[in-house]
């Protein structure tokens, strides 16, 4: 009896000890300066985003770091992705704001895009809302009719882009007539390039843009809108195969404006990163700074990301190539 509980209270002796170690660890991770980059130009949603979150984040992270925020735009945040994923550091000193759509981006364009998805590292994602649609009020596009058959230039980031990918899904999911010009840096360049009159509209922008510009028409959405005011665009496929690609890429509207960190990155980091995000997101002085912005917080968490990523790059190889189809 008395060896027996010798063992025991070895055995307990040794879990507790284990515990210690496994929390000292974990509080052992410290953050002293962390750098956003963002995949887009300065002045856009993304840029707009990644800021408000510098302001806030460092007060969860462990070593409360000062956190600045640098501009990589190119390819609609391809570019950033790929540095990511071959070149920044994995020690949490950066993190990228990316496009949505590089979850995807590898199915759509496998030769310019030839990386894992399952290799990013995803801390949150601040937006879960639809995607609109919108001509400016002087190019006179204000009806879907003429959204389909009239001869106009939507503007976009580049070719792996939000502004492109739901730019191409209508124009090829409803046989549309308009071109896309791709080049811009990001959301806020293209709204300048509306007021001037040099392209007449823009798709897969969120609501605020909505809010913001009083100058535009709200032709369609992907997604739901908020009042079921906005006709839906995916509806208005037809064929299942299609309609079912069109859900795929639908389905980032799930986590728009996400946040992450390089492979590699160990685990108790991006816990760090993670837990200091969904924190963050909850705070009553971020919420008030949002609000000011009228930036629309409905997050997605990194471990909820990784299981829609992961059911989504599950569908059909026929889905997949409908969706390459698609966007071209």
């Amino acid at each position: 009896m008395g060896l027996e509980i010798t063992a025991r209270l070895r055995a307990f002796l040794f879990a507790v000890s284990l515990a210690v170690a496994v929390g000292q660890q974990a509080q052992a991770v410290e953050f002293k300066a962390l750098t956003i980059k963002v995949g887009y130009g300065a002045g856009g949603g993304y840029d707009q985003s990644s800021r408000l979150i510098a302001r806030h984040l460092g007060r969860f992270l462990p070593g409360n770091p000062g956190i600045v925020v640098q501009n990589v735009p190119g390819g609609g945040s391809l570019k950033l992705t790929k540095m990511l994923l071959s070149s920044e550091p994995a020690d949490g000193s950066v993190v990228a704001a990316i496009s949505e759509a590089m979850f995807y981006a590898p199915i759509l364009d496998p030769k310019n895009a030839n990386f894992d998805p399952h290799a990013l590292r995803w801390i949150g994602s601040l937006v879960d809302d639809a995607a609109y649609c919108l001509t400016s009020k002087s190019s006179g596009i204000d009806t879907m009719d003429k959204f389909v058959h009239s001869d106009f230039l939507i503007g976009s980031s580049g070719k792996s882009s939000s502004t492109y990918v739901f730019a191409a899904l209508a124009r090829n999911g409803v046989k549309a007539k308009f071109n896309i010009v791709t080049g811009f840096d990001g959301t806020a360049d293209i709204e300048l390039a509306m007021q001037r009159g040099e392209i007449a509209g823009v798709c897969g922008v969120q609501n605020y843009v909505l809010r913001a510009s009083p100058d535009i028409n709200t032709i369609g959405v992907f997604g739901r809108s908020a009042d079921g005011s906005a006709p839906s665009i995916a509806d208005s496929i037809v064929d299942p195969t299609e309609r079912q690609a069109a859900d795929l890429i639908q389905s980032s509207l799930h986590i728009h404006h996400p946040l992450v960190a390089p492979p590699g990155t160990p685990k108790e980091t991006l816990d760090a990163l993670r837990k200091a995000y969904s924190e963050m997101t909850k705070d009553p002085a971020f919420l008030a700074d949002a609000q000011k912005l009228e930036q629309i917080v409905a997050p997605t968490s990194g471990e909820a990301i990784d299981r829609l990523v992961t059911e989504q790059l599950k569908a059909a190889p026929e889905v997949f190539e409908a969706a390459r189809n698609l966007v071209k």
